[in-house]
């Protein structure tokens, strides 16, 4: 990016964003917010899309036995379960928050 022109600081708000998908916390920036309640948004979809992109993370972590994958997967779940929010903006809160606790909800109880 540095190559092209980008300055040095949209650069390192590009870094920050992206890492912060990694914990989902809020954030003093409220476009990081925007930018991972974004990146979480499919957990707040119709159970059909959800249930596409759950099976689509399995796949891509088909190299794991389903072990060593429930176990991980359980934890990312509750990690999420566990948050006082989801979603950190409020547009993103309204609109998606309950289903995807629905959701999560629902695929934890298919790895129990």
């Amino acid at each position: 990016m540095k190559s092209i022109g980008v300055p040095l600081e949209m650069i390192e708000l590009c870094k920050t964003q992206i890492m912060a998908t990694k914990t989902h916390v809020l954030s003093e920036n409220i476009d990081t917010n925007f930018f991972t309640d974004a990146d979480l948004s499919v957990l707040g979809q119709s159970w059909e899309m959800y249930s596409e992109y759950y099976q689509n993370v399995r796949k891509e972590y088909a190299i794991y036995p389903d072990l060593i994958y429930n176990a991980g997967r359980k934890k990312v779940l509750k990690h999420f379960l566990v948050m006082e929010r989801i979603f950190k903006t409020d547009e993103f809160y309204l609109k998606f928050e309950a289903n995807a606790r629905v959701n999560l909800e629902k695929e934890l109880a298919i790895l129990n």
